[in-house]
């Protein structure tokens, strides 16, 4: 089995058809977005992936990366389905959270061996490869800074992060003999982290949102950080439904 997971990046393109059911309270000069309690985000997430893997194998050689998308033609966009919910509780606080996943499988033709600890894919093997990423954010925060067309913001949370790959088909095992083989590896976890947003209006209908959360990983054999960015552009079409663009990048 694979040792762990050297890096992730998740680069989320076009985050669009965002439905924004924002419970209005009374007719404000700004969005809806800077004053309502509650609001709902549904959209259409298309990803554009980048994963590696690196694995050890039995041979005394250098490990190295897998690269999923570029040697096993694993698609880099899959649309997919993103979540986010917003509630401000009292004066200055408010709750955020955010799902999205992404995943993807895809044949391959092996252009070079690929040893999997005991197990080796030989260079032109038919192979079946994929992998799943999911993310759930929660987020806790207090605003610092507000006027009638602005606030910004800070505070800590949580990103629950699952990441498993895997691939399977004809293989070398160690010691001799052939035999058809998956190989599979999953991680997951809980990742504390801090966060500031900053949220502008500039009329009843705009609203631009920037965010950035920033934590330190530990999954699995992996240690390092993450960062989970995000800027968008909302426009408020109805009383209780808006529009938006949003691009999200997640690295790992």
């Amino acid at each position: 089995m694979m040792n762990y997971v050297k890096g992730l990046i998740l680069a989320s393109i076009l985050l669009v058809a965002d439905t924004s059911l924002l419970y209005a309270q009374e007719t404000s000069n700004v969005h809806p977005y800077l004053t309502e309690k509650f609001f709902l985000d549904l959209g259409v997430f298309f990803p554009d992936r980048k994963f590696r893997l690196r694995v050890n194998g039995s041979s005394p050689v250098e490990d190295r990366d897998i690269d999923f998308e570029d040697e096993l033609n694993l698609r880099k966009s899959d649309e997919t389905f993103d979540l986010e919910f917003g509630w401000r509780f009292g004066k200055k606080w408010s709750l955020l959270t955010q799902y999205f996943e992404s995943s993807g499988a895809t044949r391959a033709v092996l252009e070079e061996d690929v040893e999997w600890e005991d197990v080796t894919f030989e260079q032109g093997s038919n192979v079946t490869a994929g992998q799943d990423f999911s993310l759930i954010r929660v987020f806790f925060g207090r605003d610092f800074a507000t006027s009638e067309r602005h606030d910004a913001g800070i505070g800590l949370g949580f990103h629950w992060l699952e990441i498993g790959a895997f691939i399977e088909g004809t293989a070398i095992i160690t010691g001799g003999g052939t035999s058809f083989t998956r190989e599979s590896v999953r991680v997951a976890a809980p990742l504390p982290n801090i966060g500031a947003w900053y949220r502008y209006s500039w009329s009843p209908k705009w609203a631009m949102r920037v965010r950035y959360d920033w934590f330190s990983a530990s999954v699995g054999e992996y240690d390092g950080t993450m960062t989970n960015a995000s800027i968008g552009l909302n426009y408020q079409m109805f009383e209780n439904v808006g529009i938006g663009l949003n691009y999200n990048d997640f690295e790992l």
